[in-house]
């Protein structure tokens, strides 16, 4: 709805003709009473941590939170020569993924009052991966991320200076969060009414890691039986790991609001994305049917890919993403190397759609109503996340090569866009029903086998990975009382 400066529709149809547009009007206004500070936080678990680990922080109660501020701070270490200040031929280290900050991460969980907030999520490293392709943009992730999150791999050799190890090492700082910690109808949480908040941390797997033998450059394939032993032995650890987050506190009239709307509906509501993660596994021919099945109050969008099934192995090395933009990264790690698989055929330009097809379904109803190829998934990387027009934000999909090989996203929309975002609930109700959901893909060329030593190391099977966006609501009731309607 068009902004009517602060007039209601019926008084817009009273003042016909008088409207005076916002942008001309002199009107100010001011709060009173209003605070503002930061404060850090330290874990209650270890300040060190490597991968696997549990890192846990409890947030301060009986105030004000902004979670738009909550923040991980850490310097990750990565593992390289036995002796980095003399190293020798054949040794490998370790260079940090892609979004590195967020990348180190597998699971998020995130309670209230010691009441789960989110169940079903087992790889939160990848599914952020794969919703920023969309959700971001080359501008902050070349900005932004890029100095904060080590949005990009560095894919040169680290050099023994004063000060420095001679191993990857850079301090990184999580401040985009997907799920309750970033995506919420209210960014502003009173623990006062709502209670504790607790994050617990899993460290991800070595896996995630990515190769680089000293004096090769990046994404040469493995040499020799030294390179592939080094590499399978990547390791990193984290260190110096704190949290801060800020807190405000507002005129009193608020927390009266508060309190009497709390006895007036016997409840406080707070809508946030939750996020659900399934797969297959073994697929190694053209075409495949992933089948799933969910109950949410509101799925929002589908997000679908595919990748090797190596992704789980330490040490294969990164690929080069083909024709990638200046600002989108120009590595991509083995784990995140999400795939369509397209084929073309002998002599075909690879800039056409090629034979590559897919479609979703839900409840036996296809969405698309036709088999979907590689550009109409393309159109609907920025169309599900409402980027409309020339002058919308663009994604951090840069050319058609590497959404082919290393940024594939297929993207089904169940949700209606609003100004209200979150705090909307306008996706399919899929509660009290059998509900049955499918991703269908056909015209894909599985590559065979190939070893790491002098090759790939593709395993001969691929993965689909989908992701289920949903909308999942707080109540939060008289004496910090917590139900979760997912």
């Amino acid at each position: 709805m068009a902004d009517r400066g602060g007039l209601s529709y019926e008084e817009m149809q009273d003042a016909s003709g008088l409207f005076i547009p916002e942008n001309v009007r002199y009107m100010v206004d001011s709060m009173s009473n209003y605070s503002t500070n930061t404060f850090r936080l330290e874990t209650v678990s270890a300040s060190t941590a490597k991968s696997q680990n549990i890192i846990t922080v409890n947030l301060p109660s009986s105030c004000l939170l902004d979670l738009g501020s909550f923040r991980m701070h850490m310097d990750a270490t990565c593992s390289g020569p036995a002796n980095p200040a003399a190293p020798v031929a054949n040794e490998v280290y370790a260079k940090l993924p892609q979004n590195a900050a967020q990348s180190l991460i597998q699971r998020c969980e995130v309670s209230l009052n010691g009441i789960a907030l989110n169940q079903g999520l087992n790889q939160f490293n990848t599914a952020y991966n794969l919703k920023q392709l969309a959700k971001g943009n080359v501008p902050r992730n070349s900005s932004v991320d890029r100095a904060v999150a080590g949005a990009e791999i560095d894919p040169l050799d680290p050099t023994p200076a004063a000060g420095s190890a001679g191993v990857e090492a850079e301090s990184l700082v999580v401040q985009d969060w997907i799920g309750f910690l970033g995506e919420h109808s209210t960014r502003y949480l009173a623990t006062d009414i709502f209670g504790q908040l607790q994050v617990r941390i899993t460290c991800a797997p070595n896996s995630v890691l990515v190769p680089k033998v000293l004096g090769v450059p990046m994404g040469t394939f493995l040499a020799g039986a030294a390179q592939v032993a080094n590499a399978s032995n990547m390791t990193y650890t984290l260190d110096n790991i704190y949290f801060t987050v800020q807190s405000v506190s507002l005129n009193m009239a608020y927390n009266r609001m508060l309190r009497e709307r709390l006895e007036a509906d016997s409840y406080l509501p707070l809508n946030y994305k939750e996020y659900y993660n399934f797969s297959q596994g073994n697929i190694s021919t053209g075409s495949q049917t992933t089948r799933y099945s969910l109950s949410s109050a509101s799925i929002d969008k589908i997000y679908q890919t595919q990748r090797d099934s190596n992704f789980q192995t330490t040490g294969v090395v990164a690929l080069e993403l083909p024709n990638a933009a200046l600002g989108s990264g120009a590595f991509c790690s083995n784990h995140f190397r999400f795939r369509s698989y397209n084929s073309w055929g002998a002599g075909v330009n690879q800039k056409l759609a090629g034979n590559f097809r897919q479609r979703s379904s839900y409840n036996n109803i296809s969405q698309p109503q036709y088999l979907q190829d590689i550009m109409g998934c393309l159109c609907n990387v920025g169309y599900g996340q409402d980027k409309i027009g020339m002058g919308a934000d663009g994604t951090m999909i840069s050319s058609r090569e590497s959404f082919n090989d290393g940024r594939f996203v297929a993207t089904t929309v169940m949700n209606h866009p609003t100004r209200y975002g979150v705090g909307c609930k306008s996706g399919a109700d899929s509660r009290g029903i059998n509900s049955a959901l499918t991703y269908e893909t056909q015209g894909q060329v599985i590559p065979a086998a190939t070893p790491i030593d002098g090759g790939a190391g593709y395993s001969g099977t691929a993965e689909t990975f989908v992701l289920a966006e949903t909308t999942a609501e707080i109540r939060a009731g008289v004496g910090k009382d917590i139900t979760v309607l997912f």
